[in-house]
């Protein structure tokens, strides 16, 4: 049976916590995604790949991503939803913005 690609965000959820650590106390979900990816590139790379199916694997996997960052409650704190930035192509786009606890 092939891999799911919710089992490769799996191997890169165990460095979530190691990159919040390494965030500023507010930061956005672009600014966690590049941090994550310039830190465990095999990791997301595999991630990523396993998106491909869908054409769409970025917001793919950014959004399962996302997912599991709203789990950590304990950790984060969502201040605000829509607030702007830059995706990680440097495109103007929005994202939300979270605070350490």
């Amino acid at each position: 049976m092939a891999n799911q690609p919710s089992e490769f965000v799996d191997k890169l959820e165990i460095f979530f916590e190691e990159t919040i650590q390494k965030m500023d106390r507010q930061f956005t979900s672009h600014e966690f995604f590049k941090k994550l990816l310039h830190a465990h590139q095999n990791e997301y790379v595999a991630a990523l790949a396993a998106y491909m199916n869908n054409g769409t694997p970025f917001k793919d996997l950014h959004w399962e991503i996302f997912q599991r960052l709203q789990k950590l409650d304990n950790k984060l704190i969502k201040k605000q939803q829509d607030y702007p930035s830059q995706d990680i192509f440097g495109i103007a786009s929005t994202t939300t913005l979270w605070r350490k606890k």
